[in-house]
Order: C-alpha cells, then structure tokens, then sequence
C-alpha cells in the first residue's frame, strides 16, 4: 500500500534500508551521530537543522560540498536549544537573519520564553544578537518579508498572535498581543502562518481553540493586518477576511503557492494519519474555494477504515509539513510533503486540480526507543519543512535519522519540464 511501512516488515529487517524512487541520495549527515534530528530551515549553503540527545540544539551544517554536508557548529543558547518548530531564517537584501525560540517553554506554560535572535550573514558562524523574552509562551515564529518583524503563535491551544518588532535585530520593541476573531465571536488559535509580500495579509492555519474541534474544524484563514503599528488603530486590529466553507484540514501548515499566476495556498492537518493537502484557490479571498488535494493509500485506508487507522496511529502515516516550491527551475511548481513515516513525497502541483507523486524517499527502520509504541520505535519518521535549492536542484530534508540532500533523476525532471544537465 503506497506509505504503509507495516510492523512485521520493520521488526523482520525486511525495510533495513529505504524505498527510494524517482530520486537519489546526493548527501546526508547525522549531526554527531545524534540520530534525534527533526526540523530544518534553510539560508543559502547552509542548513539549520534542531535535534535532540546529547547534542540538543539547532546544528549548523555547511553543505557547500552537497556530497559531504559538515556540521560547524551548535547554536544551545535559551532559544535555541529547545527550537524545533520554534525557528525561522529570512535572506532578503543584505539582511539575513534565524530566530529561534522555545518549543518546550510553548508546550509547558507558563515557563519562560526566549527568542534568539541571530545575525547569519556568514551562514556558517551565526552571531547572537540578542535573547528577547516574550511575555507569554510562544509556538511559531515567522518573520516578514522585509526581515522587520517577527509574528509569532502562542502556545498550543492558546488563541490570537504576537508582534516583535525587529527593524533593529539587536534591539527587538514588543508591539503586542492580538487577537483573531471569527465572524460570531469566536477565537482563533493558529499554528503556521504567511505573510503576503505586500505585508497587508496574515495567512493563517488554524482552528478553533477547543481540542475536540481541533481537526474537524479546521481551515486556511485569512486575516488584514493593515492596522498593526498604526496609532489609535480600530479594534479588532487584526481582521477577519475569509475562509473556506470544506473543513477538516488546514490546522497545521498552510503555505502559499502561485501556478500560472494565479494564487493558491495549501492546508493540512498534522500526525494523525488523516491529516494530507487540500490546496485552495485565492482569488476570491473571502472565500477560498478547495481544488484539489493529495492523499496516499495509507490516508485513504485511515478515512475508510477507523480500526485500522486506530492500530497504526503509531506509524505515523500523517502529514506533518507540506512545504510547496512554485519556482524550481524557474517555473515548476511542486509539492515538498514529509509524511513522517511514510517519508518524503513529491508531488507535481503544476495542476492544482490534479497533483500526482513523481517521486519520493520512503526511510527504512531504525532503533530507538519511542513512548508511543515499536511500530514508533521503529520508524524513522521525516517531519521536517522541507527546502528546495535553486542554485543546484536539490532537494534538502531531515529524518530522525539526519540531514539529506536529494535530487530528482533526470527521467523525472525532463517530465517536469525541468532542464537536464
């Protein structure tokens, strides 16, 4: 079944190494041997990639040698050291800039709330700014376009957003706290988020902030954010645009894609085995009107079969981020998706209607040791947001196993239009 890696497989040794196909391994690192690596952010040669163990921390990894990507350092200051999916990287102009905060401070509140704030115009040798400690716990970080702000989610199940203003990266101001209202009242509580070039649009994933609603009622929403750092600004100051009326996926991750010059976004859930993409088109903002989506058989069986879906919640058959890329080779547009333990799936979106999978890395087993189960403890599962390189075509990923760098064969790019040295 297309992303099943059953248990009896795994504990036979019959999935020693991975399924790979349409693409190869071109490098890969395990930070000192670490083999707890989970999320990855990207500023040109270098990658930034969080683990834990021994070595916990956000590595650095100089992969100017593609073949034999180096790790040159750990950044385990307050931040830092607790980042997985408290991190974010903007390179615009001559502004480069990571951020990173604490992911265990979010998940344990009210605990304290750093934000590392890096200089990376050397990527290699990050210089630390400052450390700024928020007022409350924060999720995910996302700096603007213009490298001036960072936005930030609160902590899980908390609704409403804050604002850093970054303009002097040494010397961060707190502009607030801001609530999203839904159309009746309701709060917001959001995950991932976008901001459009203009600056004038939030994109946001989320969901009510009740547990029981969490997956059910989720969706992509966008929200005016015009009125932030205006004086005397009406309230709310973050407003209500528009949504979708197809519920059940857009929790998690949301980003933004553009085909053929028309705009789309695309939303998922996250972990469970339920969670895949639905991609949604943008022109009419106030209301987002779902295309397509991308789901394996290992989703289709979860959606039809809640027995089956309850035994293998453990393999971790669910998306977790589904990074997208509208420009490789200059105008292809594909799908970057880490389904965890069925490993990472790439997908042709140059059809929003029709995305379908021309390639993918689907780990093998490994050994260590999992609260949540053998099939867990067996799983090498891929959750990072993944990169697409420009520069050399490759495709930069991590698995608890490490850092990867893939490329595509040439059969599949010359379907993809793409060029073929």
């Amino acid at each position: 079944m297309q992303g099943e890696t059953p248990l009896a497989d795994l504990e036979a040794g019959r999935i020693a190494t991975p399924y790979v196909c349409g693409m190869r391994i071109v490098g890969k690192l395990d930070p000192w041997g670490r083999g707890d690596n989970a999320m990855l952010k990207r500023s040109r040669q270098c990658a930034y990639v969080y683990g834990g163990g021994e070595r916990k921390g956000i590595a650095v990894i100089d992969a100017s040698d593609p073949k034999a990507p180096k790790a040159v350092g750990l950044l385990d200051t307050p931040g830092a050291i607790g980042g997985s999916e408290t991190m974010d990287v903007i390179d615009t102009g001559t502004r480069h800039l990571l951020v990173a905060g604490d992911y265990s401070g979010g998940l344990r509140p009210p605990g304290p709330a750093p934000l590392d704030i890096y200089d990376i115009s050397d990527c290699t040798t990050p210089k630390l700014l400052t450390t700024f400690y928020w007022p409350a716990n924060i999720h995910v970080p996302k700096i603007s376009p213009d490298g001036m702000r960072v936005y930030a989610s609160r902590e899980y199940g908390t609704d409403g957003l804050m604002v850093l203003d970054i303009s002097d990266p040494a010397r961060p101001i707190y502009m607030g706290e801001y609530p999203l209202v839904l159309p009746g009242g309701k709060a917001q509580r959001r995950h991932d988020m976008w901001i459009n070039d203009g600056q004038t649009r939030l994109i946001c994933a989320g969901s009510v902030p009740m547990i029981e609603a969490r997956k059910g009622d989720s969706a992509p929403s966008i929200w005016d954010i015009t009125q932030i750092g205006k004086p005397n600004p009406e309230w709310p100051k973050i407003r209500f645009v528009g949504t979708s009326d197809i519920r059940g996926q857009g929790d998690h991750h949301a980003p933004l894609l553009r085909v053929r010059g028309r705009q789309y976004l695309v939303a998922a859930n996250e972990l469970r085995c339920t969670a895949f993409p639905r991609i949604f088109d943008m022109t009419d903002e106030k209301s987002l009107r779902m295309v397509g989506e991308f789901r394996l058989e290992a989703n289709d069986r979860c959606l039809n079969d809640p027995a089956w879906a309850k035994a293998n919640a453990a393999g971790s058959y669910g998306l977790h981020y589904n990074a997208v890329v509208d420009d490789a080779w200059g105008g292809v547009a594909l799908g970057l998706f880490s389904f965890m333990g069925s490993g990472v799936r790439i997908v042709d979106l140059r059809d929003p209607t029709h995305p379908y999978e021309v390639a993918y890395y689907h780990p093998g087993a490994i050994d260590a040791p999992s609260p949540r189960g053998p099939l867990a403890s067996k799983t090498d599962s891929c959750m990072s947001i993944n990169s697409f390189v420009p520069e050399t075509g490759h495709i930069w990923f991590v698995c608890r196993s490490g850092f990867y760098v893939a490329e595509l064969s040439k059969a599949v790019r010359a379907k993809l239009g793409a060029s073929v040295p």
